[in-house]
């Protein structure tokens, strides 16, 4: 039983329970997480994802951050462990659209940057460019 299911209608989307990839251009997707998402399930969620995206010509995945309203460790922890595996085929995350909570909680528990970038918006990242502005920057 496969959690991927793609989209009939757009061939560049898929839905995994919890999450919608959308192709957004060349070389890049926006992975959407709703209010379902079940992170408990990680290693099934990241190998959808990685199977998903390892033989497309994906450099980043933009991981939208707006319905998050707060980072606990335990989705710090995930986000962490998505961005490892999508390292592992060449794909940078940047995580977008961090609403102040989630950014302020975050910054209370981190002890080291993040394996992930971060940008206020997908065009916030393309102005600066992969030089790794934001690579390194600690949220808050």
């Amino acid at each position: 039983m496969s959690a991927v299911k793609p989209s009939n209608k757009n061939p560049q989307t898929m839905k995994i329970p919890g999450l919608h990839l959308t192709q957004i251009g060349s070389g890049d997707f926006l992975l959407e997480p709703s209010r379902g998402l079940n992170i408990h399930d990680r290693g099934t969620l990241i190998r959808s994802l990685v199977a998903r995206l390892q033989h497309t010509k994906t450099t980043r995945l933009y991981y939208d951050l707006s319905e998050q309203v707060i980072i606990d460790p335990v989705y710090y922890a995930w986000l962490n462990e998505l961005a490892r595996a999508l390292l592992t085929i060449n794909i940078k995350m940047i995580c977008i659209h961090m609403q102040p909570t989630a950014a302020f909680a975050l910054a209370q528990f981190t002890q080291e940057p993040p394996t992930f970038g971060t940008a206020l918006n997908i065009s916030g990242w393309r102005k600066a460019g992969d030089r790794g502005q934001h690579d390194q920057r600690r949220p808050g």
